[in-house]
């Protein structure tokens, strides 16, 4: 098995999330649009066999911040990618991009040929003139928050769309596509990678598709070899490639023989094997034998913030230390099935932290309330209370979105979610529409079962049956 570990890097003034697995000779991959990393984790498996393996979010995607100037233009995607080797001391790297990712790792490998030993561009899009005019005409949707929700309705169509139609919003005949949709878990990644980016996605998508693409191969000088596999839908775009020494085309019929080509091609032309800086800064993963608990290190280095069942660290008040529970937000540790077990983890997640759980900052909310009190010896265990629990279970149609984000807008407005009497309502004004997203996001990452099991330990710190 190949542990793949996080890391939340500072690079010029930006947190990076980048996925770290191997060791040996440094290669940098790069995901496609609107995903984030995590899509290429079977190729992070593979490539981490033989090499040391970098895989961050691009800008604006999965948990990397945005750029802040130049958002649109490719040469900033790839002068980021130059400042993240920066920030972890490689001078070198075998450079690998998918889609929109092959773009600005080619970006790299034009600007800075001399940190990258050899290229892979993988369904490197190559757009003509009348072709990128059809993406500016509805493309890269906005999917901001509404308060009525219909952004939900948006996005969920255009995910399904795209399995009928490239572009996915030319529903044309002669467009079709035809992917398989039995896979709802693979729907509602895609639906998460979207909500989580909201409409910082449509910015690195934008610089992809404004890029050049057969004009940047030609300024390459670096061995590159541009891949595709027989199911991409610009597999058409190799035919485009231009005649030169240093570019060589492979076609593939399936991603395990790609896979095998790609790990063979970084072999001849690998990097130097580095001693690579593993900084982290105020947004950070801590590892524990259990897994990776996610850290926000607040102002207030002597108090901590425990949030409550469904939510995050980001739920903490302003400037206090807060973490991702087991089960929740990006800490990779299950939620036990044992309530005293859950009791028992955290405690050892604050010892790792060297946070003291009887000093008198330790405070929380909902269930963090609870656990702050066990661990204090304020109260001998948790307790619960009867309690309906939302149905967020993935569905085929999207509708989980829906009951996620009422029962947020419910929850924030009652002292019970369950009891909608007027008078349980406690008079606080409603969230903004981002605010809202993100506690749905918080609650989907979640998940129905640890909602299930935990809710009820929620309501308990309220009072009453």
């Amino acid at each position: 098995m190949i542990n793949i570990r996080r890391r939340m890097v500072r690079a010029a003034n930006r947190d990076v999330h980048v996925l770290v697995a191997g060791k040996g000779s440094p290669l940098l991959l790069v995901h496609g649009s609107p995903n984030n990393s995590s899509a290429l984790r079977p190729l992070i498996e593979f490539l981490a066999q033989s090499f040391m393996v970098f895989a961050p979010d691009t800008p604006g995607n999965g948990e990397s911040d945005p750029l802040r100037d130049g958002a649109e233009e490719p040469e900033s995607y790839g002068t980021a990618l130059a400042h993240l080797l920066d920030a972890l001391g490689l001078s070198r790297v075998g450079a690998y991009g998918f889609h929109s990712g092959a773009t600005f790792a080619a970006e790299l490998a034009r600007l800075y040929p001399e940190r990258v030993s050899a290229l892979v561009c993988d369904a490197i899009p190559l757009w003509n003139q009348s072709e990128a005019k059809l993406f500016d005409e509805g493309f890269l949707q906005s999917y901001a928050p509404s308060h009525d929700a219909a952004h939900l309705a948006r996005l969920w169509t255009r995910l399904v769309d795209q399995n009928w139609y490239f572009p996915w919003h030319l529903r044309d005949k002669g467009r079709e596509v035809n992917f398989d949709l039995n896979d709802t878990d693979r729907l509602h990644q895609r639906a998460m990678e979207l909500l989580i980016a909201g409409d910082a996605y449509r910015a690195p998508y934008a610089a992809a598709l404004r890029a050049d693409g057969a004009e940047r191969l030609k300024a390459l000088r670096i061995p590159t070899l541009l891949v595709c596999d027989a199911h991409d839908v610009l597999r058409e775009h190799m035919r485009r490639t231009p005649k030169q020494e240093n570019l060589k085309v492979c076609r593939f019929s399936s991603r395990e023989q790609l896979r095998r080509r790609v790990g063979k091609w970084f072999s001849e032309h690998a990097a130097p094997v580095p001693q690579w800086i593993d900084r982290q800064g105020a947004r950070r993963f801590v590892d524990l034998p259990q897994g990776q608990v996610f850290l926000r290190s607040g102002s207030g280095a002597d108090t901590l913030w425990i949030h409550d069942v469904g939510e995050s660290s980001l739920a903490a008040p302003e400037g206090r230390m807060s973490f991702d529970l087991p089960g929740h937000g990006l800490t990779d540790i299950e939620c036990p099935q044992d309530t005293q077990d859950l009791g028992a983890l955290v405690g050892k997640v604050l010892e790792a932290l060297h946070v003291d759980p009887q000093a008198p900052g330790v405070l929380g909310a909902g269930l963090g309330y609870q656990l702050a009190g066990v661990l204090a010896g304020r109260q001998p265990s948790l307790k619960g209370a009867p309690c309906a629990v939302p149905d967020i279970a993935l569905k085929w149609d999207g509708s989980h979105l829906f009951s996620a984000w009422h029962f947020c807008r419910f929850r924030h407005q009652y002292r019970r979610w369950d009891r909608r009497t007027p008078a349980d309502r406690l008079g606080r004004p409603l969230p903004t529409p981002d605010e809202l997203q993100q506690q749905m996001v918080d609650l989907l990452r979640a998940g129905a079962d640890t909602i299930d099991r935990l809710l009820p330990y929620s309501v308990a710190s309220l009072g009453g049956n």
